[in-house]
């Protein structure tokens, strides 16, 4: 792959402390990448969410290549020029071809692996302590 990629976020804590691995979360309007933490004995939970979702894929870490991991690290990412975004883009309906604004997002977590996401924008959830 030689698509370049741009950073985004860095998430609040490193991937090797979570104590709850890092999942994709479609339930209710906002799918998101969710996990949880421990800090000064209190639990954590935080993740990115995503609007206008396309197209979600996993790799587990052993299948992820040394692109999946540079720059990506713990680090939401956007791939540029994404071969895949044109083949999502060239598969819809003429109709539909332009309509949305479709980004390709890329984020490697220690032990889960890489998550890419095709959706219209990105934001941070705020880290909130679990009662």
């Amino acid at each position: 792959m030689t698509n370049s990629k741009t950073r985004l976020y860095t998430v609040s804590v490193a991937s090797t402390s979570f104590t709850v691995e890092a999942y994709f979360d479609e339930q209710g309007d906002s799918p998101a990448i969710r996990f949880g933490y421990e800090q000064e004995g209190r639990k954590y939970k935080g993740g990115i969410k995503f609007t206008r979702v396309t197209a979600t894929r996993r790799r587990a870490e052993r299948c992820c290549t040394p692109w999946h991991i540079d720059g990506a690290y713990d680090t939401l990412v956007e791939v540029e020029h994404s071969d895949w975004v044109a083949e999502l883009r060239a598969d819809m309906h003429e109709r539909w071809r332009d309509a949305w604004n479709m980004h390709h997002f890329l984020v490697y977590f220690d032990s889960t692996g890489c998550f890419e996401i095709i959706a219209e924008s990105w934001a941070a959830l705020p880290d909130e302590p679990v009662s």
